[in-house]
């Protein structure tokens, strides 16, 4: 070959430059896109997908509302013949741990249902709280799955590698979620006994799950309204005939003040805890010099 030829056809080569970072990082995400659908389908068989999280939360829903819908009352015999024991609002009479008590409380009714038209109603009475997070985590599942870059970006903050993890991650993300439940804990109890009407009801309910039903007409009649403890004394005021459904706010305040200071210097501690732990694991910022003033000649 000439030399004319071969440096013609080694100066193309020569010219070329290395990609800049970010021509290789979009190239990258090129490649991943137009990835094959077997590649994919390789890469979504090492773990459980959004779309197949999804779908078991879907099917296991449908299946829980008809079981319990159609056969409830079988259904709560075989899972209490499974939990065997006896439940009871006083703990005094019953003989299920303080983990499976909730659970056969719950399927008791199912046994005194007078009809399958019955069902529906009492597992919407009684699961109303498993049904609200069964369907927020149907909700999750589908917006990972129909967004899958946002739950890529916003998976790794909540579920930090374990390489990457040191002890002072830890020690910072368990504090946080400590405030982050105990301020939820503060609004979801302030808002269970300090809202009109809805906080009479939640105190009942509290009274009758200790053993305690408050007459309807006279309260205070019941023996159990005057035992010491720590609910009866302070729950007694949300039972003031007339005033007490409607001044719920008042009673939170005079019956539980000590409770909610606590609550609150817990908060206030976490939360100066968290910023505090924060502020250690933030680089510090760059100080730059002050620009030298231009002279005059």
């Amino acid at each position: 070959m000439a030399p004319s030829l071969q440096q013609a056809s080694l100066a193309p080569i020569a010219d070329r430059k290395p990609p800049e970072p970010d021509q290789a990082r979009d190239l990258k995400q090129q490649r991943q896109i137009i990835c094959k659908p077997q590649c994919v389908a390789r890469q979504e068989g090492k773990s459980l997908t959004a779309r197949q999280l999804f779908k078991t939360l879907q099917w296991g829903l449908i299946l829980f509302c008809l079981v319990f819908s159609i056969v409830g009352g079988v259904a709560a015999e075989r899972v209490l013949e499974v939990l065997q024991c006896q439940p009871h609002t006083d703990p005094a009479l019953r003989s299920c741990s303080w983990l499976t008590n909730p659970v056969a409380l719950r399927l008791t009714p199912f046994l005194s249902a007078g009809s399958i038209v019955d069902y529906p109603f009492v597992l919407l009475h009684n699961f109303w709280g498993l049904l609200l997070l069964w369907g927020l985590a149907l909700l999750a599942a589908r917006w990972a799955d129909r967004n899958p870059a946002a739950a890529a970006t916003l998976l790794p903050r909540w579920l930090p590698r374990r390489s990457t993890a040191t002890s002072a991650d830890v020690l910072r993300w368990s504090v946080t979620s400590a405030f982050w439940l105990l301020l939820a804990g503060f609004i979801g109890f302030c808002l269970a006994l300090g809202v009109p009407i809805v906080g009479n009801q939640n105190a009942r309910a509290i009274m009758e799950s200790l053993g305690c039903s408050p007459g309807t007409f006279d309260p205070f009649s019941s023996p159990c309204m005057k035992a010491p403890g720590f609910w009866t004394p302070r729950l007694s005021l949300y039972f003031v005939p007339l005033a007490g459904p409607l001044l719920a706010p008042v009673w939170l305040v005079m019956g539980f003040w000590d409770v909610l200071l606590g609550w609150l210097a817990l908060i206030g501690a976490t939360f100066a805890l968290k910023s505090h732990l924060s502020q250690l694991a933030s680089p510090p910022a760059r100080i730059h010099p002050p620009a030298r003033p231009l002279r005059r000649p």
